[in-house]
């Protein structure tokens, strides 16, 4: 009877241990795309320099268009590709239209837990609906990829065109 005494704290704190570390597994990586148009606003406005502006254009006649992806909880992946297409495609539509735009990262594999790339433009919406903006990016994808160590490797693509969410 002692020695059932002596393990049972010892099989009650493995035990507990175990579900401790089972408990601090990392899922997959997860993979969230944000596409959005939104109106800008006059903060933006009033950083556009007067040369860059159009003739006669309003803060009401400038659009963003705004592309924010994250491939999160994936620390542990050997390999991380956000591709964000040229956004400036829209400029072949029937005019120059852009005013400006820009693009970030971020994926350190190994040491953070997510990659994020975002990519963004302001241009000049006149005589453009939304159904015309679906249509100038329906082919462009967007391109997600992550490799775990000893796994396949999972891809995704997102048309831009497609997930479009207005935000006006």
């Amino acid at each position: 009877m002692a020695g059932l005494k002596f393990l049972s704290p010892i099989v009650i704190i493995l035990l507990i241990c175990s579900f401790a570390v089972g408990g601090c597994k990392q899922g997959n990586p997860e993979i969230t795309t944000s596409i959005t148009l939104s109106n800008i606003t006059e903060e933006e406005y009033s950083q556009i320099g007067y040369s860059k502006k159009f003739e006669d254009t309003t803060i009401n006649d400038l659009r963003k268009l705004y592309i924010d992806v994250k491939i999160t909880n994936s620390k542990k992946a050997t390999k991380r590709t956000i591709t964000i297409p040229n956004l400036f495609i829209i400029d072949k539509y029937d005019r120059f239209r852009t005013i400006g735009g820009g693009t970030s990262e971020q994926n350190n594999i190994g040491i953070e837990d997510a990659a994020k790339s975002t990519a963004y433009i302001i241009f000049d919406s006149r005589g453009l609906n939304e159904q015309d903006l679906r249509n100038i990016y329906d082919n462009s994808e967007i391109y997600i990829a992550y490799k775990l160590k000893n796994s396949d490797l999972v891809e995704k693509r997102v048309s831009i065109g497609d997930n479009l969410k207005t935000n006006e």
